[in-house]
């Protein structure tokens, strides 16, 4: 019989069990440390790093492996921060946690020390429980940084939802960006309570932020709320889609700000804040800029606030050494504190016109003047002739101040005097500002030069307070999207809104401003010194200025007062050509003699001469030098042998000089 085997099965571990069962309790811990990856982030970066540096610490050059991922990361944390900061802001917006500066500073921490931690372990034999302070330092490790982060989390907590600003936003999507509304398809952004309201940025679906600056009136129906409650400008340095709107529960400019003294003027810029905006920005005036002086002009109806706003501007500049000239050609009423703290001061229309010839006088003997002067440039190079004027250098700046500047341009010859003045007085430092209560072109007088002379004091400092007529707001700031015509008399309290406007200056913001309000400009008016012009200006005004004085006291003492006959070319009043007879005025100025010295100079010289070296070697201005020679010429004395070039009779044929011709222009 064939043999039979019996094998016994015995029971035994099945391998492949425990391998699952294994599996699934790792699976399990993973998952637990996913759930828990933020709570728990510091631990797990301790381990890390003490898993790190005891694997570094097996080869013997595990330590340049732990300085090559240090230097790694401190590169890699650097780029993030750097990133972060430049990143776009609507980029910004998406993100539901954005780090901070901290959260930088706290991420180059742990970067540095933790590989600083790994990069010693590494090369010291790993942690080492028990014969090393490794474990201390990692535990100290993970605290410090654990302590940091637990606190970030809950900083950072989901915000919960602002239940204040959700009416404002379904009333903007309801009844101002619905397909019905004044912008349909905008949107409310960036939504900010304030003390006196609330501000957003809208975001326009078509066009740009004009559009909603143009539906400001809508925009206050489609909310319920007054007109004047609502301010809509530009969002600067945003996209041209985006508007800033301010809505207010109580205008914030209603309690207004007081003049707080001359050093609102920074010396250094040229600007003065003179007011604040309705977010409590200051509002800038520009009184010069490198270039030179910034001519201005002010608009406002009776009980607008011009008077007290010129106050403001007179006291800063007699505290700052600007030459004031002021007229107010409404007896001295509008400017009664300044009529003995001014250099030159006239309470008459024609006082305003003797003032504004010996304005151009001034600014040709500065011309002429500052044409020859010396002076060394930023670069250390001494040249000669200078085409800016520097504020103090030698001379001051001069402001002419005219008050209802309307009565002096109706004059004759005074629209034409002052488009000379204003085309250009920059240069030799001398600021024009007019004041009118409305920007009509027929306020400029009725010449063609009334436009230019809008046109070109417009492009310095526009000041618009409350104004008379909705027709004139676009004239008066052209391109911007106000109606000063719109602003109330009167706040809630039945007090004054005298001083809140709009301002275009360096800030160049449409939006409502105040202006400092001067409770005592007879403070600032009989304190201090008055600065005067320079020798070489007085001497060249004229009787008008030099007598200004002398018939201020008689005014004084209630005496009837006339101007010098001289002050006003009597040609002038009647002439079809004003600029020609203002040239007249400064003729008439001229030294005594002037005529004789010229003729001698020539007749001396003995050559065909430029008539800037006239003027240097006889030390006398360009002008009247030129002047002199036109003079000679009609008496035979003096001959233009070219441009510029003048030689006596007697010496028509002799050549020049070379030296004699470049200056001869």
């Amino acid at each position: 019989m064939p043999k039979t085997i019996t094998i016994e099965k015995t029971a035994a571990r099945t391998p492949g069990k425990n391998r699952k069962a294994g599996s699934k309790a790792a699976r399990r811990a993973l998952r637990l440390a996913y759930r828990t990856r933020r709570g728990m982030a510091p631990v797990y970066a301790t381990g890390a790093l003490a898993a790190a540096g005891s694997l570094l610490s097996v080869p013997p050059d595990g330590w340049k492996t732990a300085v090559a991922a240090t230097v790694t990361s401190a590169v890699v944390t650097a780029a993030w921060g750097r990133w972060n900061g430049r990143l776009h802001p609507k980029a910004k917006r998406r993100r539901k946690r954005l780090p901070q500066r901290g959260d930088f500073i706290a991420a180059t921490s742990a970067a540095t020390t933790g590989g600083a931690l790994i990069t010693t372990m590494a090369a010291t034999g790993g942690v080492q429980i028990g014969t090393s302070p490794f474990p201390g330092l990692l535990l100290a490790w993970g605290l410090s940084h654990g302590v940091y982060w637990w606190r970030r989390g809950e900083r950072t907590a989901a915000p919960q939802p602002v239940t204040d600003l959700s009416a404002q936003m379904q009333a903007w999507q309801d009844d101002v960006a619905c397909s019905e509304g004044p912008l349909p398809g905008s949107k409310l952004v960036d939504v900010v309570t304030t003390d006196y309201g609330w501000t957003a940025i809208i975001v326009v679906k078509k066009g740009t932020w004009k559009r909603a600056a143009a539906a400001a009136d809508d925009i206050a129906g489609a909310l319920d709320i007054p007109e004047e409650m609502v301010q809509i400008e530009k969002a600067a340095g945003q996209s041209a889609r985006r508007a800033i709107i301010a809505v207010f529960d109580r205008n914030p400019l209603q309690d207004g700000t007081d003049y707080p003294g001359p050093h609102i003027l920074n010396t250094t810029t040229g600007q003065a804040e003179v007011g604040i905006f309705y977010d409590g920005a200051p509002a800038r005036y520009a009184f010069w800029k490198p270039s030179g002086p910034v001519h201005s002009v002010i608009y406002g109806a009776t009980d607008g606030g011009k008077s007290r706003f010129l106050d403001m501007l007179l006291g800063t500049e007699r505290h700052n050494g600007i030459v004031s000239i002021v007229c107010d050609p409404q007896g001295g009423q509008s400017l009664p504190r300044w009529r003995e703290a001014v250099d030159w001061y006239e309470d008459t229309a024609q006082g305003g016109l003797a003032q504004l010839y010996a304005i151009r006088n001034i600014m040709y003997e500065r011309s002429g003047r500052y044409s020859m002067m010396e002076f060394t440039d930023a670069k250390g190079r001494k040249l000669r002739g200078r085409d800016h004027f520097v504020v103090g250098d030698p001379d001051p700046l001069i402001s002419v101040t005219i008050d209802e500047a309307h009565r002096v341009l109706a004059l004759p010859g005074a629209p034409a005097l002052v488009l000379e003045i204003v085309l250009m007085a920059r240069k030799c430092g001398i600021k024009l500002r007019l004041v009118f209560q409305g920007p009509k072109a027929n306020m400029y007088g009725s010449g063609p030069e009334s436009t230019d002379i809008r046109e070109q004091l417009q492009s310095g400092n526009t000041v618009m307070f409350r104004t008379a007529s909705s027709l004139t707001d676009s004239i008066g700031l052209p391109g911007w999207d106000v109606n000063p015509s719109q602003l109330p008399m009167y706040w809630p309290d039945k007090t004054s809104t005298a001083g809140l406007g709009y301002i275009k200056g360096p800030d160049n913001r449409q939006a409502q401003f105040r202006a400092h309000f001067d409770r005592d400009p007879a403070h600032w008016a009989t304190t201090g010194t008055t600065p005067t012009l320079e020798p070489s200006a007085a001497a060249v005004a004229g009787k008008a200025y030099s007598e200004r004085l002398e018939r201020l006291a008689a005014r004084l003492r209630g005496e009837t007062v006339a101007l010098p006959e001289e002050a006003i070319p009597v040609a002038a009043a009647s002439a079809a050509d004003p600029v020609a007879q203002a040239a007249a005025a400064i003729e008439a100025e001229a030294p005594a003699g002037t005529d004789d010295k010229v003729a001698a100079f020539l007749l001396e010289r003995g050559r065909p001469v430029g008539r800037n070296v006239i003027a240097q070697e006889t030390q006398l201005t360009v002008s009247a030098v030129k002047n002199a020679l036109s003079r000679l010429k009609t008496k035979g004395l003096a001959v233009d042998v070219d441009r510029g070039v003048w030689a006596h009779p007697d010496h028509v044929e002799t050549p020049a000089e070379n030296t004699d011709l470049p200056a001869a222009a």
